[in-house]
């Protein structure tokens, strides 16, 4: 009987003890990154990070995570569609979350980006970040997010999320509510477009590549 409790005690302990293991860092860079009409937020993929991120389960293996936030249909198409592009801003539409998982070092991701800030946060403050992520993710009755697209062998995958996309509330405009949901101190209201959330947060962070 001993035993038994033994062996039950050890088994309940498990979790507890690969918890335990994951390293937890003080501070995380976070990067604020646009690439043509792509507005994210960017960040090292960890044990510690996937265990805060769950969906981050689809991306073990990869470097860093690319997260944007934008209209479901011209976000999920290869190329420009102004059609999508016209009825995005002109009409509140569905969104999804699009992740993108890197296997380079930020250096050379930083290098295709049109600008890009980076932020050093506590780990308190991060997972601020973290929550204001998962809060827009759309999940199913198992819990587990919804994939709206994913072909095979990409690293890139769109969820259905929360929230409509228009005029007013843009892909800039989420992100800029992300990093304020970290307790950056900004005004987002009217702010809609990438020279917009350039100047706001530049101030905030460190400048890894000015826009031009």
């Amino acid at each position: 009987m001993n035993r038994i409790l033994k062996g039950i005690s050890f088994y309940l302990l498990v979790p507890f003890l690969l918890t335990a293991q994951i390293k937890e860092p003080d501070t995380i860079d976070v990067y604020l990154v646009k690439e043509n009409w792509h507005t994210g937020i960017m960040f090292r993929i960890d044990d510690f990070i996937i265990q805060s991120l769950p969906v981050l389960k689809y991306f073990e293996g990869y470097d860093y995570i690319d997260i944007g936030w934008g209209d479901a249909g011209f976000y999920q198409i290869p190329d420009f569609d102004l059609f999508l592009a016209a009825k995005a801003i002109l009409i509140p539409t569905p969104t999804v979350m699009r992740f993108d998982g890197y296997k380079f070092p930020i250096e050379k991701i930083i290098e295709w980006r049109d600008f890009a800030l980076k932020f050093e946060l506590p780990k308190e403050r991060f997972l601020l970040l973290i929550n204001y992520i998962s809060q827009h993710l759309l999940y199913d009755e198992k819990g587990e997010p919804i994939i709206s697209k994913h072909d095979k062998d990409s690293p890139i995958f769109f969820f259905k999320s929360l929230g409509e996309y228009h005029l007013f509330r843009t892909c800039n405009t989420w992100a800029a509510q992300a990093l304020q949901a970290t307790g950056i101190d900004i005004d987002t209201f009217g702010l809609v477009t990438a020279g917009q959330l350039y100047s706001k947060l530049s101030s905030f962070g460190t400048i890894m590549k000015r826009f031009e």
